[in-house]
């Protein structure tokens, strides 16, 4: 155990750092509030990193209307391009996850732009026409998706998730390349696709057939 002990100034006993008297002599403890404002201050920094965390490994799951009118889905690209080019320091991805037919999956994989073990990923106009032609569909499957910062090799862990979503890393600025991997229920393979080069103020659409 960690005592925090001071000096008295008037008899020079020993008294507790946080003890509003000295023991010995009953004179004021002129060293408490000095040690309260320590401890205060060590608190402030441990919130501070906490919430850092939570902030770095955000995500904003994007509502998914019915149908197969996927205007919805060009918009949320626009929006998200929008609100990477505002915030330029944070790094923006949008993650549309599917699912194909088996029989399809010879014909996608020649259509990939980069394979990342456990997905395979489409251009925006791709994605959008076979949506569409319903050729693929939303995947329901739950997935993880996470990055991983080449210089440093740190990976950026969100939690699992469903759906279309947006991932937000602020303080991403400083990522100068990356890769990206998706881990899901059926696969557990851990392969990283190529290196991305990041571009600050972009947003990353992440349009991918997960799974196969």
């Amino acid at each position: 155990m960690v005592v925090f002990a001071a000096h008295c100034r008037n008899c020079a006993g020993t008294v507790s750092a946080f003890a509003r008297t000295c023991e010995r002599c009953g004179a004021p403890n002129a060293s408490r509030v000095a040690a309260v404002a320590v401890v205060a201050s060590l608190l402030i920094l441990v919130a501070a990193i906490v919430v850092a965390a939570f902030v770095i490994l955000r995500g904003v799951r994007i509502d998914e209307p019915a149908g197969n009118d996927f205007a919805w889905l060009r918009k949320a690209m626009e929006d998200c391009d929008a609100e990477a080019e505002k915030t330029p320091t944070t790094l923006h991805f949008l993650v549309v996850p599917m699912t194909s037919n088996a029989v399809d999956d010879s014909d996608w994989k020649g259509k990939s732009l980069n394979d990342i073990g456990n997905a395979i990923l489409l251009n925006q106009q791709a994605t959008l026409e076979a949506l569409e032609a319903e050729r693929l569909r939303i995947s329901k499957e739950q997935y993880d998706f996470r990055m991983r910062d080449e210089a440093t090799s740190e990976v950026y862990k969100w939690t699992p998730s469903m759906g279309v979503k947006k991932f937000l890393a602020p303080g991403g600025d400083s990522i100068k390349n990356f890769k990206v991997q998706f881990l899901t229920t059926r696969r557990t393979g851990d392969n990283w696709g190529a290196t991305f080069v990041h571009e600050s103020g972009m947003c990353y659409w992440v349009n991918a057939i997960i799974g196969n």
